[in-house]
């Protein structure tokens, strides 16, 4: 049976009963161990773990057998993140929600082939907030994430840090990494509705410990398609502090939070005085609304997915992690702040660009309402093919617009956003700060604006898709550019740009043009910094024409050395 893919109408064990211990005490909850500093070397490799006692697995992670290490960052610093390859296939790695340079940003054409090493440096821009950072290969995320490949990223600032919140690490600022994975025959499954192993840090119903005073949780939901409408037993009240890209400006008390793939929410929940209880996080999934994977029901009546109804946690309430309280630490937070950061929210009245993109199945069969393929703008994802350009600077709204039968959450790379309306609505009280992924209903749509500043490049591409790993993998994905208009990019100097063409390059020789300039030498590296090509240009020569030997398609480097030495980037694309 194929690790990638399966379909069953094997009957899954039955939810978790809210408030029975005796489905929990086997496991406790781990925290992921923290990497900081100026270098942070993380390793992709294959490894073995155990969901269910005496069933060995095989997994992905970073610098160990599953997930990976929490990456804590401080705004301003300068980093250089090495990420290793030991996986036998291509990868590569995107650190979620950070603005980063496209080349710095991990999306699929930033390739890590096999036993090499991908190093991007960058200064760290983003808000104090959750992030994360996970495999983006084109066709490739959704196994490597399944398999293991994850982590957190949390940045600090100035800012957060002068509010009495909680950030004692693993004790009363705690990381949950929620996911939902199919488990058959000791083997991870795809593309299958039968994601019935719901794990938190690795772990299927695992136990934690907090204090009693104010706890902080910072949820990511890196399931490849369940969402989960979180709660705590009792109808416990927590207040929502911080969305993907930030803290918003007051709490906002909730007794329920959607969170959908790629979504990150921190959470505050006040423990006072209940030391020597325990409480629970419950997917209250039964109150999901239609057209959402882990909802009663998706398609409408129509269809549904594979294996969809015979997974018995849709639509049912079920239990993710059970925590005993225990006495409070010293210096405890008690009390949560009614005040938090101003959000200086983008007005809608600045955008000079609406850019509207319709999402639709690419065939018209009623399952492929709700399995797709789904394309966007009538188009599925080609590596060849900006789909749109945008100008550094500009502000501007775009309108996802759902007309299909489930629901979508997109993400957009490089900038985080605000959520103007959803369905012609104003978006929950809590989706008011800074986003990266927007929930779009079936059916429906959502707005969004966004500023496009800091990073300019006319080759490499950030990406935008549907966080629905197995959409975005089947070509539910687009590239758009990000350019300067007064041409100031990395392909250009004090005396001009240096021309490359064919760019991208498929067969043939490659002819570079420094117009005004003269040049001496060409180096060609790939991705990680490895030597590809150098050659020595006669002398005199303004335009020259590389042959080139046969290359993996991917972004490259080309560098050239004479009396103004320049940079380009230079696509390589599949023949």
């Amino acid at each position: 049976m194929s690790i990638r893919s399966v379909h069953s109408v094997l009957r899954v064990a039955a939810p978790i009963v809210v408030g029975v211990h005796y489905a929990f005490g086997q496991s406790p909850l781990p925290i992921p161990p923290v990497l900081s500093g100026a270098q942070i070397s993380l390793t992709l490799q294959e490894g073995a773990w155990e969901f269910h006692p005496g069933e060995t697995v095989s997994t992905y992670g970073y610098n160990g057998d599953l997930l990976g290490p929490t990456i804590v960052l401080e705004r301003g610093q300068e980093v250089t993140l090495n990420v290793t390859n030991t996986l036998p296939d291509l990868t590569t790695t995107h650190w979620h929600g950070l603005h980063v340079s496209p080349e710095n940003d991990g999306g699929p054409h930033s390739l890590i082939l096999p036993n090499t090493t991908w190093s991007p440096s960058f200064t760290v821009l983003d808000r104090a907030s959750t992030y994360w950072y996970h495999p983006h290969g084109h066709g490739l995320t959704d196994y490597q994430v399944s398999m293991g490949a994850a982590g957190m990223i949390i940045v600090h600032d100035e800012s957060e840090a002068a509010l009495p919140l909680p950030r004692m690490y693993g004790v009363d600022d705690v990381p949950l990494i929620i996911q939902a994975k199919s488990i058959m025959d000791g083997q991870i499954m795809l593309h299958t509705g039968l994601d019935s192993v719901i794990t938190v840090n690795g772990v299927a119903r695992p136990v934690g410990q907090l204090p009693a005073q104010v706890v902080r949780f910072r949820c990511l939901n890196g399931a490849s398609e369940r969402t989960f409408l979180l709660g705590f037993t009792g109808d416990r009240p927590f207040h929502v502090i911080g969305t993907d890209g930030g803290l918003l400006d007051e709490p906002v008390q909730r007794t329920r939070l959607r969170l959908m793939p790629g979504e990150r929410a921190e959470l505050l929940v006040d423990l006072s005085g209940m030391e020597g209880s325990d409480f629970q996080l419950i997917a209250f999934n039964s109150e999901l609304p239609n057209g959402i994977i882990g909802s009663p029901q998706v398609g409408n009546g129509m269809a549904t997915l594979d294996g969809y109804d015979d997974n018995a946690l849709n639509g049912a309430d079920h239990a993710i992690v059970r925590f005993d309280v225990t006495e409070p630490t010293a210096d405890a937070i008690l009390a949560i702040p009614s005040t938090l950061l101003p959000l200086a929210l983008l007005d809608a009245s600045a955008a000079t660009v609406v850019r509207t993109f319709n999402i639709a199945p690419q065939g018209t069969a009623p399952m492929e309402m709700i399995e797709g393929p789904f394309t966007m703008n009538d188009a599925l994802m080609d590596m060849d093919v900006i789909n749109e350009t945008v100008e550094l600077g500009a502000t501007e709204i775009w309108v996802f617009e759902n007309n299909s039968m489930v629901g979508h959450p997109i993400h957009i790379h490089d900038v985080q956003f605000n959520i103007l309306e959803r369905n012609g609505s104003t978006p929950e009280d809590w989706e008011r700060g800074w986003k990266d992924v927007v929930y779009v209903p079936a059916m429906g749509s959502a707005r969004v604006i966004m500023r496009f500043e800091d990073f300019a490049d006319p080759e490499m591409p950030y990406m935008y898709h549907c966080h629905l790993l197995m959409h975005e993998d089947e070509g539910m994905m687009g590239q758009f550019l990000v350019v300067d208009p007064n041409g100031v990019n990395e392909n250009t100097s004090a005396s001009g740009p240096l021309l490359l063409w064919p760019n991208p390059w498929v067969a043939g020789d490659l002819w570079l043009d420094a117009q005004d300039d003269e040049l001496a030498s060409a180096l060609i590296t790939d991705a990680t910094g490895r030597e590809v090509l150098q050659v020595r240009v006669p002398v005199g020569s303004k335009r020259w024409n590389i042959h080139l030997p046969e290359l993996a398609p991917g972004v490259y480097n080309l560098t050239t050395t004479g009396y103004h030495p320049r940079k380009a980037k230079l696509l390589i694309a599949a023949p």
